[in-house]
């Protein structure tokens, strides 16, 4: 989930690229726009009255699926359909009795009740800090199929953008967007990399392992030359936004909710942020460091005779606890997100294609909402990281990041608008420093993202373990390094803001083949230097 909006990549020397950066406190973003919410109308939103999500979840009617274009699954998509004997697949898209509703800046509090009054709807949850509601409403009506249909994925988009259509029509209206589905992962397919011979999720019992490890990405960004600096072993909290964790040896996490499901992917990715440096397991790039994590309200289908599951969230749910999450934990100053909708994976849709411009407008309506999460955490000085997205194995042309999440479209046009420049998208590389296969173009920076060792919820039998670990491969494990990264930079270089330390790794002479900047540690030093 990656896409390029800082353009420094013509510039060939540290020296050159240091000219631009923030040394002397000076920013090189000029804000000139805003997306939030009035004071008054934020007010208004939250004394709303609402159903409330608990028992909205209680009537919730069953998702809408989308099948898969077969030939248009990328290589790892094939191979798990091909594993399950299926002939088709399918997966939860979105829910038909739910739409999310962003008002626009300039909406008073008294049209925001008239709203509610004259549609004649129930809210389900707010979202003051960013001038939304979600409604129960059904919008079931728009997925009607037709005789004119060419497959039942036709009357899936027809619905979306219809529905999304429909309820901006009212002049209040900013952006609206049924509930989607996203997902940390493929299914039951990891993100792996097709050119590596890394198997599905391997999990290593920490018995099979000698000691303590640091995995080849840790040296690659150079974070252990920071180790020794005076602050970096101070302890730091990161924030972890995902689907599921579970409890581990080689992790402490804060505040924990005792309700939260385990997950390989949400452990693996805050291992490589914060694993322990305790003489065993996989250490973290942060060599003392604390993990706040949360995930998002999640669907899941367990596959049969297995504990593992699979793991699907509702952008509401996510929106919702991504708003609290950033704008609550004033411990916190760096986030990390690694979800989206991994489109070729699950899907087979291209959302680059001129066909695919319905797609767009969802991946639009949702961004702006987040547009305005970036422009709230950019008022307290916190700062996100989002992974590019795996949609471009096999591909030519590398699929854009922009559109493989509604965290990157929102990063992008955030800083393209002059409201935020807080958001950072990230791509992955293997130990050869090239782009890896599957990852997304038009990130802003690249990280170690091919067979990364780190914590994992489940052995190698795939049962639950507190002290199991595995090699796992995608954007989303090159983006908590980028993260955990920003961190010690910012631990080691007290003096810079979130924003200042951010584009100081974006200080590199050394580029993948695709011309991303690869993360050096010792050349964001350089850019930075230590202030009074």
């Amino acid at each position: 989930m990656l896409y390029r909006t800082i353009t420094l990549l013509g510039l060939a020397t540290l020296s050159s690229i240091a000219v631009a950066l923030p040394t002397h406190g000076q920013s090189t973003f000029s804000k000139s726009g805003t997306a939030l919410p009035s004071k008054d109308a934020s007010a208004a939103i939250e004394q709303l009255g609402t159903v409330g999500v608990e028992e909205w979840k209680k009537q919730r009617t069953q998702p809408r699926e989308l099948t898969a274009d077969t030939e248009g699954l990328d290589p790892a998509g094939k191979a798990a359909l091909e594993m399950s004997g299926e002939q088709t697949k399918s997966m939860p898209f979105v829910v038909p009795n739910s739409m999310i509703i962003q008002f626009k800046p300039n909406t008073t509090p008294e049209q925001i009740e008239d709203y509610v009054e004259t549609k004649n709807v129930e809210v389900i949850q707010t979202f003051p800090n960013i001038g939304a509601i979600q409604i129960d409403v059904d919008i079931s009506q728009y997925f009607e199929p037709r005789l004119s249909d060419q497959s039942s994925n036709d009357a899936i988009l027809r619905g979306v953008t219809t529905a999304i259509s429909e309820f901006r029509k009212d002049s209040r209206v900013q952006a609206a967007t049924p509930d989607i589905l996203l997902t940390d992962k493929s299914g039951n397919d990891p993100e792996a990399d097709p050119t590596s011979a890394l198997p599905p999720e391997t999990a290593a019992p920490v018995a099979a392992m000698a000691g303590e490890v640091m995995d080849w990405g840790v040296s690659d960004i150079e974070a252990d030359q920071l180790w020794n600096m005076p602050g970096a072993r101070d302890g730091a909290i990161l924030g972890v936004l995902d689907v599921g964790f579970s409890r581990h040896t080689d992790l402490i996490f804060l505040g924990l909710p005792p309700d939260t499901k385990p997950d390989n992917h949400g452990n693996h990715v805050a291992g490589i942020g914060c694993g322990l440096h305790n003489g065993k397991g996989v250490q973290g790039v942060l060599p003392n460091c604390f993990v706040r994590a949360r995930a998002g309200d999640v669907f899941f289908e367990a596959m049969e005779g297995n504990p593992e599951l699979r793991f699907m969230v509702l952008f509401g749910q996510i929106l919702s606890t991504l708003d609290r999450f950033v704008l609550e934990q004033s411990d916190i100053r760096t986030f990390n997100v690694s979800l989206g909708y991994n489109w070729r994976r699950n899907f087979g849709i291209n959302p680059d294609l001129p066909e695919s411009s319905q797609w767009r407008t969802l991946v639009e309506m949702q961004g702006l909402m987040l547009v305005t999460v970036l422009e709230r955490a950019d008022q307290s000085g916190k700062v996100i990281f989002s992974a590019a997205g795996n949609d471009s194995s096999g591909l030519g042309v590398p699929i854009q990041a922009k559109y493989a999440s509604p965290f990157n479209w929102a990063a992008i046009t955030a800083r393209e608008r002059g409201i935020a420049d807080n958001g950072y998208i990230v791509g992955a590389h293997g130990s050869n420093g090239s782009r890896a296969g599957f990852s997304n173009s038009g990130a802003q920076i690249s990280c170690p993202g091919v067979n990364v060792l780190s914590a994992v919820a489940f052995d190698a039998n795939s049962q639950p373990s507190e002290s199991a670990y595995g090699k796992m491969s995608g954007t989303s494990m090159a983006s908590p390094y980028c993260a955990a990264a920003h961190v010690l930079l910012k631990l080691v270089r007290p003096g810079y803001t979130g924003a200042e330390i951010a584009r100081c790794m974006l200080a590199t002479s050394v580029n993948t083949d695709d011309g991303t900047p690869r993360l050096k540690l010792t050349q964001a030093l350089a850019a930075c230097p230590p202030r009074g």
